[in-house]
């Protein structure tokens, strides 16, 4: 299956069925996380199979046509992704909030997004609400994901390159 094919609303209703059990599973292997402590990560296996469905929720949502629930799935679960890492979550671990509440709450919300009759295209209120204030809460934190570099800085190093060849 790639993502330039047609997929049916029932196929996407699957495979959104599947991830809710999977959220469900992470959600339970995480545990109750506070904001403010440092938590303890989960052990090796537990970590390697949290990781693993992180992943295939986040391409589930491939499949779906672009609007506001899915952009936010993807944008959600890839935070999760990069920031579910050993080291990130250690060396922010003292941070608030502490980045394991961050990746559980994800969990949660992309739980209720989920969850959602698959006709509706845009958030309501409450619900961009909770996407605002999960936005927020993460931006308090190192962004895990891969920065993209400044124009400048890549205009900067072609000119280094031309100069040196």
């Amino acid at each position: 299956m790639t993502a330039d094919k047609t997929i049916s609303k029932d196929s996407i209703k699957d495979l959104y069925s599947e991830s809710k059990h999977r959220i469900r599973l992470i959600l339970a292997m995480l545990g109750r996380y506070e904001p403010e402590k440092i938590n303890p990560l989960p052990d090796e296996k537990s970590f390697a199979t949290i990781s693993n469905l992180i992943n295939s929720i986040m391409s589930a949502a491939q499949f779906e046509s672009e609007n506001q629930y899915r952009n936010a799935i993807v944008d959600i679960s890839n935070w999760m992704n990069c920031a579910f890492n050993v080291e990130y979550l250690t060396k922010n671990e003292s941070l608030y909030p502490n980045p394991l509440y961050a990746v559980r709450k994800g969990g949660e919300i992309l739980h209720s997004f989920l969850h959602r009759d698959l006709r509706r295209k845009q958030f309501s209120s409450e619900e961009d609400e909770i996407y605002r204030n999960y936005l927020s809460l993460i931006a308090s934190l190192p962004d895990p994901r891969n920065k993209k570099l400044a124009q400048d800085d890549v205009d900067g190093m072609i000119d280094d390159l031309l100069k040196t060849s």
